[in-house]
């Protein structure tokens, strides 16, 4: 879960270059970062533990070069040292090596290397790489091929960017964690991410697994990898239309508040490109006739995937389950070739949900993906896929995505029923417009909201029908950027057990059905919640009373619609419970953007 990013230039120095990439990624994982230049001949190393601003300076003395690799780190093997940090050079310090992902048995590797003479630094199980690739450019001095040799021996998940002394190139390889080539004039890129290039270029080559590469200045050659042979492959250069000023916080002082203000205007597109998503509800339909719908997914996709499974139900009449992606292997054994898996990933490349679309596609399961990212892993592992448009995501915590994958789910259920087509069409532009004439107040009693649970040990969520899983959203949200236990409940479950956890000045956020029937049960919940003593907070449809300490109306006309309207005070009384607290909620502690390790 680590960032990397590779520059080689025809002319000039890369230092700033791979910095500004760099800071791109930091978002994948922020322990430790560092860089390798290739000056003068020799490979220069800067890095250390803590923030890339904080370990790289450009004004100090760095040396700086045509060619350099980067890397900020999310730490799995090894604790966070300067030891441990990336990039990792050989005993000799001609081969610098930069990796994202886990090696299977680099132990055993490592143990060998250290037999035959090799003198290790770091706990980390990328090290070994270093070291392989040495001993393969002692037998062969053909750094592709000694690259090519040194990979073949490796087991696990990798993403790897190595220079190689006296060589103006970098070698790359991948075997299921992200990588792509960015094309220049006069020079090219690698990063974990299109999000770390995008203000370098547009154009870029997204490698499968088993492929290695050379980048030059002027060149880019891909290999296939199969059985230690390397075979020529041809890879088209794909346009990303993404605009890198979205990778600007611009006044906002997190990008977590800046994309949550950008969910009105995703709505928007998304109302305006429905009939995108025909062709993809007309398959899920097709392949889910003769089998099941399994929706897979993780962390906050998954509780949009439950959201998805009541619209499912609701709206199109179709059956489906929700499968947590880690779980998949063990819950997934009646899976055969007349189902179809629906994944869902933000980023495309989260290391549990391939891992199950891998296991479905062994069993003839038909898989058909939404994500956000082009390129990625998941689309094209799957048999048909669609973007939810909602653009680079920088946050760690995950806000426009989930609503522009509610909004998709919603439009996807409409489409199946063949009844709701235009009418889901006016429901999101309104949506859209009631979001943005409303944000200002909608933050304002966020804040007061947050003001109440700033110095509280556990918060409570409730929500029924379409909105429990919303409330599971509110509680994620809260403890992973604020640290403040919570949890979401169905609100009928809450006296099975949960109710013992109430006591005297405990909150509970409550979200209140527009339907009568539903609100009426939901009102004796927040009743046992208040004769305790705890005190209810309700976000809540406009001219409906009910029993509250503190209630956040919204203009909620439909049941269906309003987890896109109730999540985003969550996402706001998370952010400014977080910030209150001193918390910076675009890099919570142990949390990284794109879970590629398992």
């Amino acid at each position: 879960m680590c960032g990397i990013v590779g520059i080689v230039k025809r002319h000039g120095k890369v230092v700033r270059d791979l910095i500004n990439a760099l800071k791109k990624l930091e978002y994948r994982g922020y322990d430790s970062a560092g860089i390798a230049i290739l000056s003068d001949g020799e490979i220069y190393v800067t890095k250390g533990v803590g923030t890339i601003d904080k370990v790289i300076d450009p004004t100090k003395d760095i040396k700086d070069g045509s060619v350099g690799i980067g890397h900020t780190r999310w730490a799995t093997h090894g604790e966070v040292s300067e030891e441990n940090a990336h990039p990792h050079v050989s005993c000799n310090r001609e081969v610098a090596v930069v990796h994202n992902g886990t090696l299977d048995g680099f132990n055993a590797i490592r143990n060998q290397l250290m037999n035959r003479g090799h003198v290790f630094s770091s706990e980390t199980d990328t090290e070994v790489i270093a070291h392989l690739i040495e001993e393969k450019l002692n037998e062969i001095r053909d750094p592709v091929k000694a690259f090519s040799r040194a990979v073949y021996e490796l087991k696990g998940s990798y993403a790897i960017a190595s220079i190689i002394k006296g060589h103006n190139l970098i070698l790359l390889a991948r075997n299921k964690s992200p990588l792509v080539i960015g094309i220049g004039n006069g020079e090219n890129y690698c990063a974990s991410d299109v999000a770390a290039l995008l203000h370098k270029t547009n154009r870029f080559i997204f490698l499968k697994d088993g492929e290695i590469a050379l980048i030059t200045p002027d060149s880019v050659d891909v290999w296939s990898l199969n059985d230690g042979i390397m075979e020529k492959v041809n890879r088209r250069v794909e346009i990303v239309d993404w605009s890198p000023q979205l990778l600007d916080k611009g006044n906002y002082e997190y990008f977590m508040l800046k994309e949550i203000y950008e969910q009105p205007y995703i709505l928007k597109k998304l109302a305006k490109s429905v009939y995108y998503y025909k062709r993809f509800s007309d398959q899920l339909l097709k392949y889910s006739e003769r089998g099941g719908i399994s929706i897979v997914a993780a962390g906050t996709s998954y509780h949009a995937g439950l959201i998805g499974k009541f619209l499912l139900s609701k709206l199109a009449g179709a059956r489906s389950e929700v499968i947590i992606a880690s779980e998949f292997p063990e819950w997934s054994s009646h899976i055969g070739k007349d189902d179809v898996i629906l994944a869902i990933s933000q980023s495309g490349e989260t290391a549990d949900v391939l891992e199950a679309v891998r296991i479905a596609k062994s069993k003839e399961a038909k898989v058909l993906a939404i994500t956000n990212v082009p390129g990625s892993t998941l689309t094209r592992l799957s048999d048909e896929n669609v973007f939810i448009q909602a653009g680079p995501e920088v946050g760690v915590a995950a806000t426009k995505t989930f609503l522009a994958q509610v909004a998709v789910l919603h439009i996807l259920s409409s489409l199946i029923s063949q009844e709701r087509t235009l009418q889901i069409k006016e429901e999101l532009l309104d949506i859209s417009d009631s979001l943005e004439s409303s944000m200002r107040y909608i933050d304002s009693a966020s804040r007061k909201i947050s003001s109440l649970l700033m110095d509280k040990e556990h918060v409570f969520f409730l929500g029924r029908g379409i909105n429990y899983p919303t409330a599971l959203e509110g509680a994620l949200k809260l403890k992973e950027i604020s640290y403040i236990h919570a949890e979401g409940y169905p609100a009928g479950e809450y006296k099975h057990g949960p109710l013992a956890l109430i006591e005297e000045n405990v909150p509970s956020i409550v979200l209140i059905p527009i339907d009568d029937k539903i609100r009426k049960k939901i009102i004796y919940n927040i009743m046992e919640i208040c004769s305790r003593g705890a005190f209810a907070i309700t976000i809540q449809p406009k001219d409906i009373d009910v029993p509250s300490d503190f209630s956040l109306p919204l203009d909620v006309k439909s049941e269906l619609t309003s987890p896109m309207l109730y999540v985003v005070p969550l996402q706001l009384i998370a952010y400014y419970t977080a910030t209150s607290l001193g918390r910076n909620p675009d890099k919570p502690r142990n949390l990284a953007k794109s879970v590629t390790v398992e």
